[in-house]
């Protein structure tokens, strides 16, 4: 279920908050799914003039350049393009005509002008959950009319607040008929992308969250979700952070996949933090110092180039 009960309109130093989360948001975080207000819709950082701003700003080497097949079942793999001379309001055009997402990851860190952004947004989470948010990414998505983002989850933690546009989320519970261990933990240890199996009949299961301008939503954490926008540009945000429980479990996970694929274990899932999951979370470090399993870090190879006269604006590289 989610809460309509708005926190207070004003911080306790008098500023006024750009993310509202309702006032029984602390007992619930990392727990549910929680649904939040924002006025970040209205900054004019997110104007078309301002988006090809942007993209002729940030690295083009680090630009997240994705499009999808139409949604279906089983595990749907994201094809990666690329635009290396395009510039930034041509980019934005093959966005709004084509089949393209587009993220740019830790905005807040390549363009320093949407670091306030990402300060109000990431300390409003910190003031909700009364726990310290690390590691905050704030990526901004720029995405195509009707795109679907495949079935997949995440390892930090997400909130996610929509700036342009429509859009539905649809989220799963994260246990192991909808997100298998051993699917997590290969996620975890970066063997594979984030995507993961998925059949129509989970749906019965889902909920359903439609997303509009001066929305957001967080959820619990490695929670599988898709996503489906609605006929026009999308703009949103993606923020990723972990807090010091998530870290654990996150650790805790990237050890259990490696007591699996090393030792042939069939550890329990992280679920909560437990001595049992911090006893984990310190394994992984040493497995870290030990260095890297064998086949981790996949790369997903580059298959397409954007390209406005090409059908869905990606042209297929030979």
């Amino acid at each position: 279920m989610f809460s309509n009960a708005r926190m207070p309109v004003m911080y306790q130093d008098g500023t006024r908050p750009m993310v509202d989360w309702p006032q029984a948001a602390r007992a619930e975080f990392g727990k549910s799914i929680i649904e939040a207000r924002h006025s970040i819709h209205n900054s004019p950082l997110f104007c078309d003039g301002s988006l090809a701003a942007l993209l002729d700003l940030y690295p083009r080497d680090q630009l997240g350049i994705w499009t999808f097949a139409d949604h279906g079942e089983g595990e749907e793999a994201p094809v990666k393009g690329e635009a290396p001379d395009m510039s930034g309001e041509r980019l934005l055009e093959a966005v709004k005509n084509g089949r393209i997402w587009l993220n740019l990851r830790a905005t807040n860190s390549h363009v320093a002008d949407y670091a306030p952004i990402a300060d109000q947004v990431f300390n409003s989470i910190q003031h909700m959950s009364g726990q310290r948010v690390l590691k905050r990414d704030m990526g901004v998505l720029i995405s195509s009319p009707n795109v679907h983002v495949h079935y997949h989850l995440d390892i930090p933690m997400v909130a996610l607040f929509q700036v342009r546009g429509e859009k539905t989320v649809w989220f799963y519970p994260p246990t192991e008929r909808f997100a298998p261990a051993a699917h997590v933990e290969a996620i975890a240890l970066r063997e594979k992308e984030e995507g993961l199996p998925y059949s129509a009949s989970f749906d019965l299961m889902a909920q359903e969250f439609p997303l509009r301008p001066g929305m957001g939503v967080t959820w619990p954490q490695t929670a599988p979700h898709r996503v489906q926008n609605g006929n026009m540009l999308n703009v949103s945000l993606s923020c990723e952070f972990m807090t010091l429980p998530a870290l654990i479990k996150a650790n805790a996970t990237y050890a259990n996949g490696r007591l699996r694929r090393d030792f042939g274990a069939r550890p329990s899932r992280a679920h909560s933090v437990s001595a049992g999951t911090v006893s984990k979370a310190l394994l992984a470090r040493a497995f870290k110092r030990v260095g890297k399993p064998q086949n981790s870090a996949a790369v997903t190879p580059t298959t397409f180039a954007v390209d406005l006269t090409a059908p869905n604006c990606t042209r297929a590289l030979i």
